[in-house]
């Protein structure tokens, strides 16, 4: 297998899994927003144009809902 058949599989791979990741990690309250967030962006340093397929289930939090530990940036509908 060449490097870039190589890159291509990994490249598959991480459009193949990261929208589960960002539905997992939308709203929680722990490091797993942030971390699937950097990964998004660092993908994007390799691949500039790339963004994620939109998901409808991922929606921006309510503003009256935001407060005490639930902030923004526990939610991913901004890397859309």
């Amino acid at each position: 297998m060449t490097d870039k058949q190589k890159i291509e599989k990994l490249k598959n791979a991480f459009e193949e899994t990261i929208w589960m990741a960002i539905r997992y990690a939308d709203g929680r309250h722990t490091y797993a927003p942030s971390t699937v967030r950097d990964s998004v962006n660092q993908f994007q340093m390799v691949y500039p144009d790339w963004k994620p397929k939109f998901d409808s289930v991922i929606k921006p939090p309510k503003k009256e809902d935001l407060g005490g530990v639930n902030l923004e940036s526990d939610h991913l509908h901004d890397i859309f």
